[in-house]
């Protein structure tokens, strides 16, 4: 058995661990592949770094498609290893599309996210959201327990949205996000300005997306715009990837010369 305090210690991510070291357990005493739910693809390689040294297991990061935010990680035994093919073959999820008209009212990943949370399919259960056009959007959930879901209307805002459980298959998957490296010169080091830079957000909508605690710093949720980042300091927004401060450089004019990676 896995034992969870020595992994827990210090660690940022304590509740995703949690998760992974009892999917572990579960796999070391039944010789089975086990997954847990949908976080972002980047915790859940941060969280792996932590297992690097558990010789009796080996993990696969799937999230439906190849550059998914949102990923699963299944674990089996080392000595019991199925064939990448098979792990995809078999994930545990089903593609989802929200049929609506959004011509006169435009609605986002976040919207859509929020009607399937509010209409009870808890936020771990759901991976990528994307919108298409303005006839809705499509994405990807986990496979357990969504009968409820197919073929049902529900209403987001005055418009109404129908909803049909598909195969991963059938779904318009969306062209993945390449890193790219962001070069900016700002102000101050403050965290509601990087996030800014980075994630081509504007200030204000930043501090929108602080307040309801979409934006984290090193997998904390940030309360407050003013905190400032350093080298190595990583900042994750809901639905937007992630960025990672890869330099900072005080200019001659006592601004921030600004280095980072978008994910």
């Amino acid at each position: 058995m896995i034992d969870l305090k020595e992994l827990l210690i210090n660690s940022n991510y304590k509740k995703e661990i949690e998760e992974l070291i009892n999917i572990s357990n579960l796999s070391l005493k039944h010789w089975q592949t086990y997954w847990t739910g949908f976080n972002s693809t980047f915790v859940c390689e941060e969280i792996l770094k932590e297992f690097e040294n558990l010789n009796d297991f080996k993990f696969f990061v799937f999230g439906g498609y190849n550059s998914a935010q949102r990923s699963k990680i299944a674990c089996f035994r080392e000595d019991n290893s199925p064939e990448k093919n098979e792990l995809i073959k078999d994930f545990p999820a089903k593609g989802i599309q929200m049929n609506g008209n959004f011509l006169f009212d435009n609605a986002t990943q976040d919207d859509f996210r929020s009607l399937l949370v509010d209409n009870g399919l808890r936020e771990e259960r759901i991976g990528d959201i994307w919108t298409i056009g303005d006839r809705g959007a499509q994405g990807i959930i986990d496979d357990s327990k969504i009968e409820f879901l197919d073929e049902k209307i529900f209403s987001l805002r005055d418009v109404k949205v129908k909803i049909k459980i598909v195969c991963l298959d059938e779904l318009q998957i969306p062209v993945g996000r390449s890193k790219k490296i962001i070069n900016t010169v700002e102000a101050s080091t403050r965290i509601d300005a990087i996030a800014s830079a980075g994630f081509r957000i504007s200030r204000n909508k930043i501090l929108e997306r602080i307040e309801t605690g979409m934006l984290k710093l090193n997998g904390k949720t940030v309360k407050k715009g003013t905190i400032s980042v350093k080298v190595g300091d990583k900042l994750q927004l809901d639905n937007k990837g992630f960025i990672e401060i890869l330099d900072l450089e005080i200019t001659k004019r006592d601004r921030w010369k600004i280095k980072l990676l978008r994910k």
